[in-house]
């Protein structure tokens, strides 16, 4: 189906709408309160006249970066993971003058600021959910025209932004020769690995790498993670206009929701209590779809100590911590793990307690 947006600009819809919380990192003391957040929508999309995956449902008006708002990230020993590290000295920092100063862009609570500072880089951070006080440190969102920069870094930020080549051209003019080192969840990864879930209405662009290679000349580029995430180090200065290209991954986005249908039919007559394992974005917008199905026994793990006892939008989940799961779930529940990358250290860890799977093969 297309749709015809101005002069020229034809849309071809790579989904219908589709019901999601409209937020997927919020974190609440009551499930009252949780249940009471918004939901949105979802209706994937392609402009032939500008090439990339988005989301046409976005509705920024929805969208809220409060104290509710949660950016951690921990494995399954609750050591809080920076994977950006893994890479950033040998690929990134070697483009970069002596002294010079990186701005973190959507910083979290400013971990990888912290981590650059005690490097001996100048690094600054900008986030509106900041709850610590430094002086680097801005609670706040970034603006252009803001203090210039030798790097700027945007860790999972440009997939929430919408117009993401417009904000990346305010970066260009705001420091002029300065690059950007951005992270994203690749698009390939999602369809090779059926994780239909990581869909969202608060990441509004689904990238590939290739749709920064049309449009940009590129420092380096890499993934990390098994392939999940991808990166890209650009020069913003070389930006140019991308070729009309027709939408190649319609019919592999139409495989990735007749997925999402098959499974939730599945989960619906299923006769057993399922629990999430990975209360992040796949949780909340997984733990949304079964609740919509019907699923009533539901529950949610995390080893992310910082959100135990508190509940997910919108459905009001409960998140538990892995020991307070083991007391309490029945032998019988079937736990869905939301990141393949993660099942087998879980594996290791319940000791056959419970069945697991991945929510491409639930039953």
């Amino acid at each position: 189906m297309s749709r015809q947006w101005g002069l020229g600009m034809t849309t071809e819809m790579l989904s219908s709408e589709i019901a999601v919380p409209a937020n997927a990192s919020r974190f609440f003391s009551t499930r009252l309160e949780a249940m009471r957040q918004p939901t949105g929508i979802i209706e994937l999309a392609w402009r032939s006249e500008d090439p990339y995956v988005f989301n046409m449902g976005f509705n920024s008006s929805l969208i809220s970066h409060d104290d509710a708002y949660c950016t951690s990230v921990v494995d399954i020993d609750r050591v809080t993971q920076i994977p950006t590290l893994t890479y950033l000295r040998e690929r990134v920092l070697a483009h970069l003058p002596a002294e010079a100063h990186v701005i973190d862009i959507g910083c979290g609570q400013g971990e990888f600021v912290e981590t650059l500072r005690t490097w001996g880089i100048r690094t600054t951070g900008f986030d509106p959910v900041i709850r610590r006080q430094a002086q680097y440190l801005y609670p706040r969102y970034w603006t252009p025209g803001d203090v210039r920069a030798d790097l700027y870094v945007m860790r999972c930020v440009l997939p929430h932004i919408a117009n993401p080549w417009l904000f990346l051209d305010e970066v260009a003019r705001s420091s002029p020769g300065a690059l950007v080192l951005i992270e994203f969840q690749r698009l390939e990864w999602i369809l090779a690995e059926s994780i239909w879930y990581q869909l969202s209405h608060d990441h509004v662009n689904v990238f590939t790498v290739d749709d920064f290679k049309r449009r940009f000349s590129l420092v380096e580029h890499g993934t990390f993670s098994n392939g999940e995430w991808g990166w890209v180090l650009i020069d913003p200065r070389t930006a140019r206009p991308a070729e009309h290209r027709s939408c190649k991954v319609s019919s592999q986005i139409a495989l990735l929701l007749g997925a999402r249908e098959a499974v939730l039919r599945q989960a619906a007559v299923l006769d057993r209590p399922i629990a999430i394992w990975g209360a992040a974005g796949k949780g909340i917008v997984l733990g949304h779809a079964l609740a919509g199905c019907g699923v009533e026994n539901l529950s949610m793990i995390d080893a992310d100590p910082s959100r135990w006892n508190l509940h997910i939008e919108p459905t009001g989940i409960q998140v538990l911590s892995p020991e307070k799961a083991q007391s309490c779930l029945d032998s019988g529940t079937i736990v869905l793990v939301c990141n393949p990358n993660h099942l087998r250290e879980i594996q290791d860890r319940i000791d056959g307690r419970w069945e697991l799977a991945l929510p491409r093969h639930l039953i």
